[in-house]
């Protein structure tokens, strides 16, 4: 059965997204993903790219990581899940053909995999449309004629007539006929397999007909240090900035480029060149290098770093699997994120600091000047394993500070602790014992409990010791005071550290045989409960996870670190790649992608408080008008203007400027006197046809909550019930 075209461009984002994510790699300055560079397109934005299996192979074989994905049980494991899932698309399509249309993106997957790949976003000029283009090339070489079958068999799960013949310059390639005003194109041009979306100009493919010979090789990737490259990332921050002041300035809202540019600069982000990361194959080990290129002199969260003393690691456990440490200013990345958010914020920062104030009183501690303040800087943290000591048997977490002020920290948590057992309706227990001359603070936290995690904490000289249990707590304390061997003595920590930069901001060390055992032995008590969840959707996994612990021998020790040097903020990690540390690569890769919705989303935080804080000023003022007219209160908000100090506060910030109705809606009909009008009832709620999933709400007895969808209209159904009256339709933005 033949496919319509949205299937098969679905299909085909689909697939370049894959080898996108699933491409090896690591990389030498002759490699074939450092060559495809050569052929990129002018103004490239970023991209990330791979070498393919056919050059990779034999180095990939040689890793762990390999071992473990040929291991036959492993083999056998996933087969058996795939089996089940392509039975199960089967009946949920009603399709009898639907595995052989997996089987075909699959294996074009596949074929393209071996290739070297890359895959990317360039910006161009344009006066319609977005300024952004994005394009993939494949190196075919030997492999075309496979690829090309492939293709074709791919185009064919489109209806006939849905894909087209389009003249892109000299070359004839093939596109969707109906482009929905996005054109796009996909062909051969030589060796070179090419997919475009939104460059009808051909800008992808310029470089790949008639390259230039007097054109400089570009040298994105040369700066940073690799094997072969498994995987490459590259991203022009300077350039993304550009492009997004021109798309935002596009829409005719040049204050938002100014707020951006404006939080980019108190980060120190405005002066990063370029952020790098590549991933390559060492014998067993993952490698990965990353570069943050930022010239000095740096600014913002770049100067809040500081180099760690290796010392550090005497406090750490000899049995610990894994310890990590670093040395940071808390109060300089407080008030950078403080200077952030007011320049997101703008002018209703002095409500955030409000807000801020507010939180504080009603904790009765200080974050900055008083949690923060108390920290010197420097912290450790290790995990000991479960099974090693009787007295814990499920092992766990402990992390030192190093303190200026331990007075200050113990008030400040003290208050914390107090005030979080106070509010939390007995859920929330503080207690505090001595043990061997030292109080111990446990805050014991019911369903926490239930499973032997009590957080606590104790002082020890100039250092605060907080722990998963009492028991951790005083294993820690005995480490640090008696300098009994300690992980630096292992034979692990010795090789991963030997040769090591002198000006450190942070490392991490792990036994990476025994975090691998222990996260097996987890997976291996959780999956019956999978399997249990999977039956009920009427699908059949296997019973049992395939046993790797033959693999997790030869497993040697992992280390990530980071420094500075005169390019900028450098990372390295060797390993066998099962540590959190192949989670940074990935936040390194994609950082600009989260941080931009990330100042959005602080922006809209502040207008959310500033919201928040208008419906406290019109709740108050309709208690007010209510007790000066005999219990009742009012028909509409305007009658209580006179009790207001701003008519600005009957405007909610959050509102879009293209938004024609009121910011908040008040429920009348509530009265004192009827004892239909309880405390918990609402009274006036931010305007949901402008609101996503949270509406900002305010209560007759004064207080504000930011309720999710479904609690708010379930809490102002039972208002009007209260009321006797009909609740209106409610129309959310969506």
């Amino acid at each position: 059965m033949k496919r319509s075209y949205k299937k098969f461009l679905v299909c085909a984002v689909l697939l370049f997204s894959v080898t996108f994510i699933c491409s090896d790699a690591s990389i030498a300055q002759s490699s074939s993903a450092q060559k495809l560079t050569e052929v990129l397109p002018d103004n490239v934005v970023g991209f990330i790219a791979t070498s393919g299996a056919d050059e990779l192979g034999p180095a990939f074989e040689k890793t762990i990581l390999s071992q473990i994905w040929t291991d036959p049980g492993v083999q056998t494991f996933y087969k058996s899940i795939y089996k089940e899932l392509t039975a199960k698309i089967e009946l949920q399509v009603q399709d009898p053909n639907a595995s052989k249309s997996v089987d075909t993106v699959l294996n074009f997957t596949r074929l393209v995999k071996t290739r070297p790949v890359i895959i990317g976003a360039a910006q161009k000029l344009t006066t319609e449309g977005p300024p952004i283009y994005g394009f993939a090339i494949l190196d075919a070489g030997p492999r075309k004629a496979q690829i090309a079958t492939a293709l074709t068999k791919l185009e064919s799960m489109a209806d006939d007539g849905d894909i087209i013949e389009v003249k892109i310059g000299s070359a004839t390639l093939h596109g969707p006929k109906d482009t929905k005003g996005v054109p796009g194109y996909w062909g051969w041009i030589g060796n070179y397999l090419v997919f475009a979306i939104n460059d009808g100009e051909g800008l992808a493919i310029r470089y790949l007909q008639d390259a230039p010979k007097d054109r400089p090789k570009p040298n994105y990737l040369q700066k940073v240090k690799s094997n072969n490259d498994a995987l490459a990332v590259y991203i022009n921050i300077q350039k993304t900035i550009n492009l997004l002041g021109t798309v935002t300035k596009a829409e005719g809202d040049e204050k938002e480029v100014a707020v951006v540019e404006a939080v980019f600069k108190e980060i120190g982000f405005d002066k990063v060149k370029t952020v790098s990361s590549r991933i390559g194959f060492d014998g067993p080990d993952l490698v990965v290098n990353e570069l943050i290129e930022v010239p000095q002199p740096r600014t913002g969260l770049f100067v809040c770093f500081n180099t760690i003393d290796m010392d550090i690691f005497d406090m750490v456990d000899e049995r610990a699997m894994n310890a990590t440490a670093f040395d940071c200013n808390m109060v300089g990345i407080y008030d950078t994120v403080i200077k952030a958010i007011k320049a997101a914020a703008g002018e209703d920062f002095d409500k955030v600091e409000e807000e801020i104030a507010e939180m504080e009183e009603e904790l009765n501690f200080k974050i900055r000047d008083g949690l923060l303040e108390s920290l010197k800087g420097e912290v450790l943290f290790y995990v000991l394993p479960g099974g090693i000591m009787p007295q814990s048997p499920q092992g766990g977490l402990i992390l030192v500070a190093k303190l200026k002020n331990v007075k200050l920290w113990e008030d400040t948590v003290t208050a914390l602790g107090k005030f979080a057992a106070e509010e939390s309706d007995g859920m929330v227990q503080v207690s505090s014992q001595v043990q061997d001359g030292r109080t111990i603070q446990t805050l014991a936290v019911m369903p926490l409990a239930m499973v032997q995690i009590m957080p606590c904490w104790a002082i020890s000289d100039d250092k605060v010791v907080i722990a998963s249990n009492p028991t951790m707590c005083n294993l820690a304390i005995e480490q640090i005071k008696s300098g009994k061997k300690s992980i630096r003595s292992t034979e692990g920590f010795k090789k991963v550290t030997a040769k090591l930069p002198d000006n450190l901001t942070g490392l991490k060390y792990s036994d990476s045989k025994v975090q691998f055992n222990q996260m097996m032995t987890g997976l291996q008590q959780f999956w019956p409960m999978m399997t249990m969840v999977a039956a009920k959707a009427k699908l059949q996994l296997p019973f049992v996870l395939p046993s790797l612990t033959h693999i997790a021998e030869k497993m040697g020790p992992s280390c990530q670190y980071s420094w500075y040097d005169d390019q900028g903020f450098r990372s390295h990690y060797q390993g066998v790649g099962i540590e959190e540390s192949i989670a940074a690569v990935a936040g390194g890769a994609i950082g600009v992608g989260i941080m931009m919705p990330a100042l959005a989303r602080t922006r809209n935080q502040a207008k959310r408080v500033v919201s928040m804080n208008n419906l406290k000023q019109l709740v108050l003022a309709t208690i007010i008008y209510a007790d000066d007219n005999d219990g009742i209160f009012p028909e509409n908000l305007e009658q209580i203007k006179k009790y207001t100090n701003s008519s600005k506060v009957f405007e909610s910030p959050v509102k879009p400027k293209d938004f024609n109705g009121p910011s908040y809606i008040y429920v009348q009909g509530h009265s004192t006197k009827t004892g239909t009008s309880p405390a918990n009832g609402i009274i006036i709620y931010e305007n949901p046809e402008y609101c996503d999933d949270k509406v900002n709400v305010a209560f007759l007895d004064g207080h504000v909550e930011s309720m999710q969808r479904d609690r708010f209209l379930k809490t102002l159904k039972e208002t009007y019930q209260r009321l006797g009256r009909e609740m209106p339709e409610i129309k959310f933005k969506d």
